[in-house]
């Protein structure tokens, strides 16, 4: 198997997990609606953006640092420096998540608003898990194994969802005679003891799955017996990991941002405190989890490119290099592209099928089809990021995403004070962001490796594709549910014939060049047989 396959083939399963993830996290958000209310969303919301925040400080970027670290030591044959990379990055994570989750409890009525705290609160001791998880996935990821993180990822979703919708309920049985605002603190609460008992049980698997793997990852032969000392290997953690805590810190640092910009401006506008929270709790848990879906297939690809490239990059490798840079780029968009179209055209029947609350729907519908292209320009960025970092260069995506930072702030603030834009001006800057971050990450791309995209097969076909099954998909829908009055069945039924169309019209296209398909599954399989026919 080809390297570019490989790539695509652990890609896949981290994409598989990431979408049946969000998947999961959607369908789970619409009971959980219904019982403590786009208010208890917007608390849920605001206590998850300052967890996350804190996450990205401590150890979110975790994985990304063991993987490139552990993936350069094994492509020098250096097994002796991985487990001191492991023990490191374990005491690394004690020290570091351990007091980011003790200082975020006790300051948590200090940064956040009364009703979120106890949210934020549960969520403390979560930083803390997450990290230790992240050393496992990292670990397996640079063996280029995504199958333990993928399970891993879809078992914590699952019991996110169960415990999240129980202990939501549980918790708002003493204030369903009050309602209002209490309830919606308490069932926030009860929604953030879901992530910490999803990010436990995936630890605990992730776990076991090293105890039983772990004789079986080294190889005996060609071993270089070089070692770095503690301080040494201590030393190349910080030095990755500090740069890439910071970068992703201020590329996802955005929504939290945008949040309290957004709180203070409607405040000053005059907007009261529950119709700004609620407000912001249809953006947050409407669109936002909606765009994510597809964004996952960049995050997946991210993840699995990064020890390829390390690994040839570590070797002097530029020729290869470039080819896994090219074929992690098309394939991406050749998902990307026709998901955003897809977005667009079925925004409403899909925000009715999943949040069917009709005071929101028409806004959450909107949100979304305007918001589409996000899922293009957030795929672009976070899929660069993880290819310069894999290359060395981790203090460009933070140059990038400081400069993309600082136009978005003052593009959003412009925008809510000037313009009767309201909830639509964080839409707008949640495009621009990732677009000036991809901008400037592929320029520094294509001077780090002298290279250009190839055009015509990365973004034009898949466009012109996506063009033809839009129109396609939009007319059988609307057709259908002139028929049939529902929208769960005609929604199904163009998804699949959209899907169906896109990639006939892609393997046509791509029939003149079958190269352009090595790296699609399956794909040169299906042409044989098309043309045997």
């Amino acid at each position: 198997m080809s390297q570019s396959k490989s790539i695509v083939k652990q890609a896949s399963f981290l994409a598989i997990a990431g979408i049946l993830v969000r998947i999961i996290g959607l369908l789970y958000r619409s009971p959980l609606t219904l019982m403590i209310g786009d208010e208890g969303n917007g608390y849920y919301s605001t206590a998850y953006n300052i967890y996350a925040l804190i996450l990205l400080i401590s150890s979110y970027s975790i994985p990304t640092a063991i993987s490139k670290l552990v993936s350069e030591k094994l492509a020098l044959n250096q097994y002796n420096n991985v487990q001191k990379i492991l023990k490191c990055a374990f005491i690394y994570i004690c020290i570091i998540a351990g007091s980011a989750a003790l200082i975020a409890f006790i300051l948590a009525p200090y940064i956040i608003k009364e009703n979120a705290v106890p949210a934020l609160r549960v969520l403390c001791p979560t930083i803390f898990l997450s990290g230790l998880l992240g050393v496992f996935r990292g670990y397996f990821q640079a063996h280029q194994i995504t199958f333990y993180t993928s399970v891993s990822q879809i078992v914590e979703q699952i019991l996110n969802a169960i415990v999240s919708l129980g202990a939501a309920y549980l918790f708002i049985q003493p204030y369903l005679d009050v309602g209002g605002t209490q309830l919606a603190s308490a069932g926030a609460t009860g929604s953030a003891l879901g992530t910490g008992a999803g990010v436990l049980i995936a630890l605990a698997y992730m776990v076991l799955m090293y105890i039983r793997k772990k004789d079986h990852l080294i190889e005996k032969e060609d071993i270089d017996y070089h070692t770095n000392s503690y301080y040494q290997i201590f030393s190349m953690i910080l030095q990755i990991v500090t740069p890439i805590i910071i970068a992703t810190c201020i590329y996802n640092l955005v929504s939290t941002v945008d949040m309290y910009i957004y709180y203070f401006v409607m405040e000053f506008k005059g907007m009261s405190d529950v119709a700004a929270v609620t407000s912001y709790g249809i953006y947050s848990t409407k669109y936002i989890p909606l765009q994510n879906v597809p964004v996952a297939l960049a995050s997946a690809m991210s993840a699995a490119t990064i020890p390829a490239i390390s690994s040839s990059w570590a070797r002097l490798d530029r020729e290869k290099t470039i080819q896994q840079v090219q074929s992690s780029m098309s394939t991406t968009m050749l998902i990307l592209i026709p998901s955003c179209v897809g977005m667009a055209v079925l925004s409403y029947p899909i925000i009715g099928l999943l949040f069917p609350q009709k005071e929101t729907m028409e806004i959450a519908s909107h949100l979304l089809a305007y918001g589409s292209p996000a899922i293009i320009f957030y795929g672009l960025s976070t899929l660069s990021n993880g290819i310069l970092q894999a290359l060395g260069e981790v203090n460009v995506p933070l140059r990038n995403a400081t400069k993309a930072l600082v136009y978005n702030v003052l593009l959003v603030i412009f925008l809510l004070l000037v313009t009767p834009l309201g909830l639509y001006s964080l839409l707008i800057g949640n495009i621009v962001y990732p677009l000036q971050v991809s901008f400037l990450n592929q320029a520094e791309l294509r001077y780090k490796l002298r290279y250009r995209q190839e055009i015509r097969r990365t973004y034009i076909l898949p466009l012109l594709s996506s063009i033809i099954m839009g129109i396609v998909v939009y007319a059988i829908y609307h057709g259908l549910f002139a028929l049939t009055h529902s929208v769960f069945i005609p929604l199904m039924i163009s998804v699949i014939v959209g899907i169906v169309v896109y990639f006939t019209i892609i393997l046509y296209m791509y029939s003149d060049h079958p190269k352009y398909l090595d790296d699609i599954p399956y794909a040169n399989r299906l042409m044989r047989k098309l043309k045997r026919k």
